[in-house]
Formats: structure tokens, sequence, C-alpha cells
């Protein structure tokens, strides 16, 4: 059965990236360029992942985090930020982000997260770029 990834980011080219790493391993791809079409995303399509990134219009990446993880049942989120600290590590975690990348990252350790995330059973701690 196909996985389904929200892909939430206000960045075109990223989101683009990011589809065509992981359509052709089969995932299905939701994206959203703001935090509150994401919230809506994660109501009404429940996905399986969502990838998204701190800084977003309208809601952030922490209130998308906190709403995935609060969906029953939960869904486990990719945190990603261009403005890499260790407050904003501390705040993605507090809010349940199961990976925080900071951007650049590469291609190879975006893929090696997310199929970490989505196989059985699996937790993921912090990821940093390779």
């Amino acid at each position: 059965m196909a996985r389904t990834v929200l892909l939430v980011d206000d960045e075109p080219d990223l989101v683009a990236n990011c589809q065509r790493l992981l359509r052709p391993l089969g995932y299905i791809c939701l994206t959203a360029d703001t935090g509150l079409a994401a919230l809506e995303l994660i109501e009404s399509r429940s996905p399986d992942l969502v990838v998204t990134d701190l800084r977003l219009p309208g809601a952030d990446g922490l209130a998308v985090t906190r709403a995935a993880r609060a969906h029953g049942p939960a869904i486990p989120v990719l945190l990603m930020s261009a403005h890499d600290s260790s407050d904003g590590r501390r705040a993605a975690a507090e809010a349940g982000a199961a990976v925080y990348l900071a951007k650049p990252f590469t291609n190879a350790t975006f893929v090696a997260a997310v199929r970490r995330l989505l196989s059985d059973g699996a937790t993921v701690a912090e990821a940093t770029p390779s």
C-alpha cells in the first residue's frame, strides 16, 4: 500500500525536489505552501508522514507538528529549517518532531530519514546534514 507524505514549504523548488525524490519510490505526495493549508490536509487526508519547514506563512512548522502529533493516530513529523539553532531544535523536539533537518541537506539524508520514519516501528532521533 502506498504511503502518503505531506510536504509543507513555501519554497516551490524545495517541494518539487522532494516530490522528485519520493514519487519514484512509490510515495504519494500531497503539498501545501502555508501552515494553514497543511493543517487542513492533516485533518482531511491523514497523511502517513508530514515533512514541514519551520518558518511558514499562516501557522508555523511547530503548529503543524503539534497538529500532526495530536491527530489520531499520531503522524510522525520531519521538521526542517534553514535557520538552524539549538533553540529551534529544542522547540522542534518539544513540539514532537521525530527528525530535525538543517537546510541544506543532501537528497540521500532526506530520503533515508523519510524511509526510517515510514518503516514499521522505527524511531529516528535528530538528523543532521551530511
